[in-house]
């Protein structure tokens, strides 16, 4: 009998993400989140963009100066600054008119206003906040729950796929430029790569910026936003 297939996407933890970011999780049959590596500045990890009637502006959650080379689950927020009315006020700014605006703030205020001391303790909350409003039943773990031993970061992957069961990695394009597809398929794993096809949606706005945030769609389009979320043809696995 042959093996029962399982999915998995392992990706970091991001501020707000986008679509794309959500289209993974909701494909997989599990969801991890890679909470163990290093920290890189200027990345998604503590930062997104919404739209603007100008276009788009980042939001940016400022970051304490830690070790070098300190992971992400080592992290911590400066919450020193004063930023947490800038977002606040900005998101109010840019999508108060929006029909789902207080429904979506009241989720995204519930974990936001904790102040958590690290970046994923607010990043990972907001995340299974928003996976749960639009219902994605995905299961959660993270890498830093697990014993890896491979310090090599393909072989680290592989092992977590391992580890969890996972014979089918669902991942972003941009891994084709550095995998080696064969050392995952002697493991027993199939890499598949995301092709994800943006939707174009109706904006607060006029005119349409892609790769907004996941808040841009649902500020707009509320419970709807997971169908247009999942518009783009799936892979193969996910049909």
């Amino acid at each position: 009998m042959s093996k029962p297939k399982k999915s998995i996407a392992i990706m970091q933890p991001v501020y707000l993400p986008w679509l794309g970011y959500f289209e993974q999780m909701a494909l997989c049959d599990e969801f991890m989140f890679l909470d163990d590596v290093q920290y890189t500045k200027q990345d998604w990890r503590n930062r997104n963009r919404i739209r603007t009637k100008d276009g788009w502006m980042w939001l940016t959650i400022p970051i304490k100066r830690g070790k070098l080379g300190q992971s992400l689950n080592q992290t911590r927020i400066n919450h020193q600054l004063n930023w947490h009315r800038k977002h606040l006020a900005a998101l109010e700014m840019n999508y108060k008119p929006c029909y789902y605006y207080s429904e979506i703030m009241g989720i995204y205020e519930a974990v936001f206003l904790t102040r958590p001391e690290r970046l994923i303790d607010l990043t990972i909350p907001l995340i299974k906040a928003i996976a749960d409003y639009m219902a994605i039943d995905t299961v959660f773990s993270k890498s830093s729950e697990l014993t890896v031993l491979s310090e090599d970061k393909q072989e680290r992957v592989i092992e977590l796929c391992q580890l969890r069961g996972a014979n089918i990695f669902y991942t972003g394009p941009s891994a084709q430029d550095y995998m080696e597809e064969q050392l995952y398929l002697d493991a027993g794993v199939q890499p598949v790569f995301q092709n994800y096809q943006h939707p174009i949606y109706e904006q607060h706005f006029k005119g349409f910026e892609s790769h907004m945030s996941v808040l841009d769609l649902l500020m707009n389009y509320g419970p709807s936003a997971k169908e247009i979320l999942l518009s783009s043809p799936k892979p193969e696995f996910a049909k």
